[in-house]
């Protein structure tokens, strides 16, 4: 009798019958610079599901108080908790370096910090990711990405101060590339790169996809804060009646356009020097252009961006391809949903 078969088949019996233990659920934690979003994610038979949401507006720049009533809605506690951090002090390099393992990957490249970041690298936390580790190439492309210290100690303090415990902490355009290779739209293999714009409040991250991995990025320091402002000084009313002719202008349309003139083509500008300068270090054409984040709420912002950049426009719905449990689906999410891209790519 041949026992180790024997075994083998005992062992595969066993571990089919046993349950797995289910992973913990992750909550992704977007703190921007007008609210915080949060969204609880968990696996369901068809994928990933919302199980619960928040979004708390930061009164005062309050953000340990806005933070407490997200944990108080979303009954804070077993999960994992994700953050990040986003705009001057973090850096994204994407360069090509011979093919190894990741393990060997993150003990090599320590030792040229000063070549790809500005930093000293004592005052930098950094990590690196393969992204075509299935490819035979003898050369592979690599995300290495650096962030100030102090930016991820202040992050990791306000979590701490909040009385919880932040396990992760990454970068908002690694969220939003995790967000759109996941939920964005299907790849076609048309060889042809696409583009997505997450306009914050206070910055847009531009990202530059190529078979569904980022392969561009850079922060834009125009943000949804300004077009609103423009908008309350043209009109002559306050921010929160701005923020919500943002969505509903009504017959003011074209005043609110006419406001946001000055941002929008600032934006417009910065994204196509990005792309022209894409297309001709990779000579890779950018055929498309998603619109995310808060800024993106402004009606009529697509059109104004696809006139002006000569390529199609789309506003991007992070949530199109997330299934819902009862009670996130009970609430108005779908309202800001172009606002949960960076929670989502968090969760995710």
């Amino acid at each position: 009798m041949d026992y180790k078969k024997l075994f083998d088949r005992y062992l595969l019996f066993v571990n089919r019958i046993i349950p797995k233990p289910l992973a913990p659920p992750v909550i992704g934690i977007d703190i921007g610079t007008s609210s915080i979003k949060a969204v609880e994610l968990g696996l369901a038979a068809g994928g990933v599901e919302i199980r619960h949401w928040a979004i708390e507006p930061l009164v005062g720049n309050d953000t340990k108080s806005a933070l407490k009533k997200i944990g108080e809605r979303l009954r804070f506690d077993h999960q994992n908790l994700v953050s990040s951090v986003f705009g001057k002090g973090t850096l994204i390099r994407y360069i090509d370096l011979p093919r190894m393992p990741l393990e060997d990957l993150r003990k090599s490249y320590v030792f040229d910090l000063d070549k790809y970041f500005p930093f000293d690298p004592k005052s930098i936390y950094t990590d690196c990711s393969i992204l075509d580790p299935d490819s035979k190439d003898k050369k592979m492309s690599v995300l290495l990405a650096a962030v100030k210290r102090e930016m991820v100690d202040e992050r990791l303090k306000l979590f701490k101060e909040a009385g919880l415990e932040l396990n992760r902490v990454t970068i908002n355009s690694i969220a939003i590339a995790n967000a759109f290779s996941c939920l964005g739209p299907s790849v076609s293999a048309s060889g042809k790169a696409k583009a997505v714009l997450d306009i914050g409040g206070s910055a847009s991250c531009l990202m530059i996809f190529k078979d569904s991995s980022p392969r561009f990025a850079r922060d834009i320091f125009v943000g949804s804060r300004e077009l609103t402002k423009k908008i309350a000084n043209a009109l002559g009313i306050d921010e929160t009646q701005a923020e919500g002719l943002k969505r509903q202008p009504g017959d003011k349309l074209a005043q609110i356009i006419e406001a946001c003139e000055m941002p929008i083509n600032n934006l417009i500008t910065e994204i196509r020097l990005s792309i022209d300068y894409y297309m001709t270090e990779k000579n890779i054409q950018v055929d498309e252009l998603f619109l995310s984040g808060g800024g993106s709420l402004l009606k009529g912002i697509d059109g104004v961006f696809e006139k002006n950049l000569g390529l199609p426009v789309k506003i991007w719905d992070p949530l199109a391809k997330v299934h819902f449990k009862a009670p996130a689906a009970s609430g108005d999410i779908q309202a800001h949903a172009a606002q949960f891209g960076v929670a989502l790519g968090l969760g995710l």
